[in-house]
């Protein structure tokens, strides 16, 4: 968030109380927040977050404009005047107004131990905050990062899905989990309160769920459409004494229903993956990491898996998994047509070229007498967008040679990563095609 420099023109010198009426809230906060890489534009890593909630104008003037400016004293420091001291750190606001948390004014940066004491925010009507709500956050003190989930996985791909996750060790208490979803597909608009700063877009929060006893949630029917793009956060906070947080994780993946109406006959589900979150995005080329268990794949059925990704896949079983004998690409994206690709113990050989989604590809009737272990899916154009985060953008079917389980491992091809060792892993389950589930990222 972009700092700002307070002239002596405003009214902050403060040397006569407010009489006009000011703005209201409903509660301040200061809390640090460790954000893994996602698509709804929000910082990543290890950050510090304040503000207000539910920002109002005074009642007798209900469309006025609200101003909003903050600062803090860092640690150590003697500050005088907010308007004139250089010692002040001064920080503008911003306001996004979501749908499950309308009028948040709030800033962020970089987390910095030295600047973890109280933020002072002001909140006006007057440009030259003549008359202002003068409020104080919480002190952030000393406390840890909270640590991201170690899986997430998604157990339907339809309206109303069941997130599961597990629980890292945290040297600081895990005090309370739940369960936030943002629409990425009608982000809100995020705009500068003071100044002129620039406003940016990004996805709006349409659902906190209440403080969650176990690690495992199914989200509400009527919350989820068809057709549109999401993301859902598991979070891990830490609480202060008074009940507010004062840490958080929050850990994201992107999730699109898959309307049955769109697959094809005979596919009725998708086993969705688990997810592993990446911290951030600086110097990476795709997202987090996910990994399969479908347990009872058969040598007589088909199973589909459906990872996240860009313009190829590696495809590979898991310790004692069968073999693959087929796949099928159900996904009809770009052109619709792809290239398979088989290792021969020290490379990787075309087998097939313009295979068409909806064909199979038989490894065995080319000379694969006891099937493969890995593979790859390539020749998806990068126009296609496929995005980089969502669960249900690309599905592929796959037979094997025998009965057993599929512990296996889907691995994203980018165009700007070298392949095959450096490129992501992204798992998937067992189920079905989806259909138009893919964005540019």
């Amino acid at each position: 968030m972009k700092a700002f420099a307070l002239v002596a023109s405003l009214g902050l010198l403060g040397a006569v109380p407010a009489m006009a009426a000011t703005p209201s809230v409903a509660n301040v906060f200061n809390l640090r927040v460790n954000n893994s890489a996602n698509s709804g534009n929000r910082a990543t890593g290890d950050i510090i977050v304040w503000g207000a909630n539910d920002v109002a104008p005074p009642a007798g003037a209900p469309g006025a404009y609200v101003y909003g400016v903050s600062g803090t004293c860092p640690l150590g420091r003697t500050c005088d005047s907010f308007a004139t001291d250089p010692d002040w750190v001064r920080q503008i606001l911003f306001e996004r107004d979501m749908t499950a948390l309308p009028h948040q004014y709030f800033a962020s940066r970089p987390y910095d131990a030295s600047l973890t004491g109280s933020w002072r925010i002001y909140l006006s009507t007057d440009p030259g905050f003549g008359s202002s709500t003068v409020l104080q956050t919480p002190a952030l003190g000393v406390v840890g990062a909270m640590p991201f989930v170690t899986s997430m996985t998604v157990s339907s791909s339809g309206l109303t899905p069941s997130v599961t996750w597990s629980l890292p060790s945290s040297s600081t208490s895990i005090d309370q989990m739940r369960v936030r979803v943002f629409d990425n597909s009608h982000p809100t608009t995020v705009e500068p309160r003071y100044g002129t700063a620039n406003s940016f877009e990004q996805a709006n929060q349409i659902f906190q769920s209440a403080a969650l006893g176990g690690t495992s949630f199914t989200l509400p029917a009527g919350l989820l459409s068809y057709g549109t793009h999401y993301s859902i956060a598991v979070d891990l906070n830490h609480l202060r004494a008074d009940g507010s947080t004062s840490s958080r994780s929050a850990s994201y993946f992107d999730f699109t229903p898959v309307d049955p109406a769109t697959l094809p006959a005979g596919v009725s589900n998708i086993a969705l993956p688990t997810v592993t979150p990446v911290p951030t995005t600086s110097g990476l080329l795709a997202g987090p990491v996910y990994n399969f268990h479908v347990d009872n794949v058969s040598a007589n059925s088909v199973t589909f898996i459906d990872p996240v990704v860009a313009t190829g896949f590696s495809y590979r079983t898991g310790a004692g998994d069968p073999n693959f004998r087929t796949v099928q690409i159900a996904s009809n994206v770009g052109d619709g047509l792809y290239e398979v690709w088989a290792w021969n113990g020290s490379g990787w050989l075309e087998v097939a070229s313009n295979l068409a989604a909806g064909t199979s590809f038989d490894f065995v009737a080319h000379g694969y007498t006891a099937g493969v272990d890995r593979f790859q899916i390539r020749g998806i154009e990068v126009s296609a967008g496929v995005n980089a985060f969502d669960l249900t953008a690309f599905v592929t079917g796959l037979s094997f040679m025998n009965d057993g389980s599929f512990t296996g491992t889907m691995q994203a091809i980018t165009t700007a990563v070298p392949e095959p060792a450096t490129s992501l892993l992204w798992l998937a389950g067992a189920g079905a095609l989806l259909a138009g589930g893919r964005r540019r990222t």
